[in-house]
């Protein structure tokens, strides 16, 4: 019996003490599952899932003949998570791991398993170190100062915050080794470099220090320390934290494999597309350019930004507590929704031609800014824009007619710098002189029911007894038709038409129904209706008949004569002509839209009539003022301008001009209207007016226009002669 006795004691307490044991293991599950099942569901889920993102490709635009303009390539970028990098779970990964490399042991035994176990080993005396022993009183003691919803706060209350930070410390330096070897020296990507192949900006370079500053942000970190002493509100760190952007594909492996090998979490090479423009120094106001977070800053990119950016994907990875992933039917991936394609109206082959006789003609006559629109008068489409200063869509250098220039250098005799950002064509308010004649010609025959034939007294003459005169300069034209008062573009003509013909009510109408007083409505920035003064001052009437005391931009003035062209009826300038999806269907074609008819058919035919002579010499009036835009066997018409440059305290310039040139190509069945707009020009033989500055300019222009559309002449045997004349010539040169 006594054998039994401590027998029968021992199994009692092997029995109690396996009984506490359960009942300590049954409460800390409680604990766990029902206690702090809110915060420990959100912690598991932060820890198991990681993301990565797949962007979608941006929508590419083409111009008419669907010529690409624009492209993706293919680079990274590197992303510091800092809530993975304040994630001590995570952290000491990496510690550990640097720690067992550098030890002793790590050399003495190469066997992998006996290495991994030494990796383990010290990482456990790394969270040992780091946990800090609370009874349960303490614990709850410390929940009550922190919200219930903060899940991070309650992890963290295991550990202790100062050998926490000392980690995170020694972690971010870890990271900055890895990094610096890659980032000290930054390998460009294709859509970094100009269209010669050469980087388009300098080398980027990191200092170690600099990894570790973005990755810490000692300035939110000081600033909350300050804001905690006196009761204030806190800022949040930035959790997503962009260390390189526009990486190589290379690069971006190695990058990959030296964060892998080191077991560093918390830092992300992720797949990203930059854009790229394949003909960088043309159309660049026109198509605009994209951010370092690929979003449309000008341009059509930034019209219509929602359109081309498209909707990134994401693919979901769970891994354990070590970073290893797991395979799980539970992971999501969701296809990138790619952007729209845009085909614009413009006609890259003219748009080229438009660049480059623009350039030419500013070179010549020294000219300050300049603008050529060339539109499709039947539908509105704009088929070439170019203005000047301009900028390469890729490097941003600032691009003129003297040449290219960095981004920052150069500038305005008065000090401002030129960015070539600024769209001349759209966003300029000139006053556009002789061109705006056609407004009051036009109200006249097609209101007021007078001819072109009418005659019209040209004398100089005084709108009112105190006022200054208006007159033709040295010019004295007695009286014309009221074409030749275009012809000839008689300032006392045209006065007079507006005022004693007219009259303001049925003037201002017609300026409303040619939408000037209205913003053009293409999609790009412009600088909104025109400006006029109150045509109620007979003085200021009689200004703005000869285009004078009215504002206007290139464009507007273009759809001006684009209506006279297409028989009076106005017509929407068209930019977009498709919008087109990834597949290949079309989401929406933006066809042409009529405004309204502004003129009958007769009067526009009548308009286009003394347009055309404009260019010519004949008749009882002689010369028009157009003589260097006539192209022998092409009946061309157009309409001179030359305003001097107002001065910002009042009154003009005496010599800087803005001049112009709207050019009709043909004048019978009119297939493009060329807007040229020159702004202070300096020529050294002739004084600056439109015939001979801007007209010229046209004139080069359209004889390539004819060539490249085989616009047919409408004498074909003189255009022959011509063609033979000019070859000749060429020959006798070389």
């Amino acid at each position: 019996m006594k054998t039994k006795v401590p027998f029968t004691r021992r199994c009692v307490l092997l029995v109690l003490v396996i009984l506490s044991v359960s009942c300590l293991v049954a409460w800390r599950l409680v604990e766990l599952h029902v206690v702090d099942s809110g915060n420990r569901s959100s912690i598991a889920a932060d820890e198991l899932i990681e993301k990565e993102r797949i962007p979608a490709q941006r929508g590419i635009i083409m111009d008419r003949h669907e010529e690409i303009l624009t492209n993706n390539l293919q680079s990274a970028e590197l992303v510091a998570d800092r809530y993975h990098l304040r994630e001590i779970t995570a952290v000491v990964d990496g510690l550990a791991y640097n720690q067992a490399i550098h030890s002793e042991d790590w050399n003495k035994d190469e066997d992998p398993v006996r290495r991994r176990k030494l990796v383990q080993r010290k990482r456990a005396e790394l969270m040992d170190n780091a946990t800090r022993k609370l009874s349960q009183e303490e614990k709850e003691a410390l929940r009550r100062e922190i919200a219930p919803n903060d899940a991070r706060a309650n992890r963290l209350l295991d550990y202790d915050p100062a050998v926490c930070e000392y980690y995170y410390q020694l972690h971010d330096q870890l990271v900055a080794e890895i990094l610096y070897p890659f980032l000290s020296h930054v390998e460009v990507n294709d859509s970094q470099k100009d269209a010669k192949g050469k980087e388009a900006t300098a080398p980027r370079f990191m200092t170690r220090e600099d990894i570790i500053e973005k990755i810490a942000q000692p300035a939110v970190a000081a600033y909350n320390k300050e804001a905690k002493a006196k009761g204030e509100p806190t800022r949040s760190y930035r959790n997503q934290i962009i260390l390189a952007r526009g990486l190589n594909q290379d690069t971006a492996e190695k990058i990959k494999a030296a964060l892998s090998q080191a077991r560093v979490r918390g830092i992300m090479v992720q797949s990203d597309l930059r854009r790229s423009y394949v003909m960088p120094e043309l159309l660049s106001h026109v198509l605009g350019y994209v951010d370092h977070e690929n979003k449309g800053v000008s341009g059509v990119e930034a019209y219509f930004q929602s359109y081309l950016a498209g909707v990134d994907g994401m693919r979901e990875y769970r891994h354990n507590a070590r970073g290893q992933v797991l395979p799980n039917e539970d992971d999501r991936y969701m296809a990138p929704k790619h952007g729209l394609n845009l085909r614009l109206t413009i006609d890259m082959r003219l748009q080229t031609i438009c660049e480059q006789e623009l350039d030419k003609g500013m070179r010549h006559f020294r000219a300050r800014n300049g603008c050529m629109i060339v539109v499709e008068p039947r539908t509105g489409d704009i088929l070439a824009m170019a203005s000047r200063p301009s900028f390469n869509l890729n490097t941003k250098d600032v691009i003129t007619p003297k040449g290219t220039f960095k981004r920052g250098k150069l500038k305005t005799d008065d000090g401002k710098l030129i960015t070539g950002d600024f769209n001349f064509a759209c966003q300029t308010r000139y006053e556009p002189g002789s061109t705006f004649k056609v407004i009051g010609v036009a109200t006249a025959i097609d209101k007021c029911g007078k001819s072109i034939h009418t005659p019209v007294n040209c004398a100089h003459f005084k709108a009112i007894p105190k006022s200054k005169t208006i007159n033709d300069g040295r010019f004295h034209y007695g009286t014309l038709s009221m074409g030749d008062v275009l012809k000839k573009s008689s300032n006392p003509g045209a006065a007079r038409i507006a005022m004693y013909m007219c009259g303001w009510p049925n003037f201002k109408e017609y300026v409303q129904r040619f939408g000037l007083d209205k913003p053009i409505g293409l999609e790009l920035p412009s600088g909104g209706a025109c400006l006029m003064a109150d045509g109620r001052n007979i003085v200021d009437f009689s200004r703005i008949a000869y285009g004078y005391s009215v504002s206007v931009s290139p464009l507007h003035m273009a759809m001006v004569y684009a209506t006279i062209a297409n028989d009076g009826v106005r017509m929407k300038p068209r930019l977009i002509d498709k919008i087109i999806a990834a597949d290949g269907t079309v989401y929406d074609e933006c066809k042409p839209v009529e405004v309204m008819r502004v003129l009958k058919p007769q009067t526009a035919r009548d308009l286009r009539s003394a347009l055309f002579s404009v260019t010519q010499t004949g008749g009882t009036s002689g010369r028009g003022t157009a003589l260097a835009a006539h192209i022998p066997g092409f009946r061309i018409g157009g309409k001179t301008g030359t305003a001097k440059k107002v001065k910002a305290s009042g009154g003009y310039y005496e010599g800087l001009y803005t001049v112009s040139f709207a050019g009709v190509l043909p004048i019978d069945d009119p297939q493009l209207v060329v807007m040229t707009v020159i702004d202070e020009p300096h020529p050294t033989d002739c004084n600056a007016s439109g015939g001979t500055v801007a007209a010229p300019i046209f004139r080069a222009a359209a004889e390539r226009f004819i060539e490249v559309l085989n616009i047919p002449p409408s004498d074909p045997e003189e255009y022959e002669k011509y063609q033979s004349s000019k070859q000749d010539k060429a020959t006798a040169k070389q």
